[in-house]
């Protein structure tokens, strides 16, 4: 545990979240097109799994980030092969942390979708619960408004953030999954200014899009953004000393 915590001796200003957010955008210029399409892989199979009543939301919260996972892996191949595959999502199955990839996203989606549905709970009581857990979101369309879905989606993003360094933690370090995500809010913790920042850019740009009509479609390019993010910032606090 202490060697994935480490003890830093540099502290990341405020700035450095404008940095990985530009860096990342780079990084997707890289691969335009592939990123693109790939990051949408993981939203599809989460509509589609959702949409399956009482088990869809726990079934996608245990298999979908598997593909984000694999996307990441797919990053770091590709800087040592220059081409991101096509099978980059998959390729969780490849190696030998495939079991624990699964647990952690089970982990994860088990504290944030809680977290999640008890916000929605406590401000709109049992039909929120209903028509989120259980999928029955046609037996209440007065949740149907952009009011509902913003508490819904904005609730889950500090949490995402301080998680995002998990997945890299377990693939790349070894780490079981509750050492992942412990080390992941450590590290969090210890560059506050910029994750801090970079919390509030993520849920203002979430903000715009949930309060824009059509604006959700800009998740589609929000995705492959964000991915490429994660990556630059993983490889942006392992070069630190004590980093990770």
């Amino acid at each position: 545990m202490e060697a994935l915590a480490g003890t830093a001796t540099v502290v990341l200003p405020a700035r450095r979240a404008l940095h990985w957010c530009a860096e990342g955008l780079r990084l997707w210029r890289r691969y335009p097109l592939r990123l693109f399409v790939l990051s949408l892989a993981p939203l599809v199979l989460e509509s589609v799994l959702q949409a399956i009543p009482l088990v869809g939301v726990a079934l996608s919260k245990m298999v979908v980030p598997l593909l984000g996972f694999g996307l990441l892996q797919g990053l770091v191949d590709a800087e040592r092969n220059g081409s991101l595959l096509w099978s980059s999502p998959f390729s969780v199955w490849k190696h030998g942390y495939r079991w624990r990839a699964m647990g952690l996203g089970a982990l994860m989606g088990l504290i944030i979708v809680g977290t999640q549905q008890s916000v929605v709970a406590a401000i709109y009581g049992w039909p929120a619960v209903d028509a989120v857990l259980l999928g029955h979101v046609r037996a209440h369309p007065a949740l149907l408004t952009r009011g509902f879905v913003s508490v819904l989606v904005l609730t889950g993003i500090p949490l995402t953030v301080l998680f995002g360094m998990a997945p890299m933690l377990l693939m790349f370090r070894g780490a079981l999954p509750w050492a992942a995500v412990s080390a992941s809010v450590r590290m969090c913790c210890r560059h506050l200014a910029p994750f801090a920042l970079y919390t509030l850019l993520q849920m203002v740009v979430m903000g715009g899009m949930l309060a824009a009509p059509f604006g959700m479609l800009a998740v589609l390019l929000w995705a492959p953004w964000m991915t490429a993010c994660w990556y630059v910032i993983w490889k942006d606090i392992e070069i630190l000393p004590g980093g990770t």
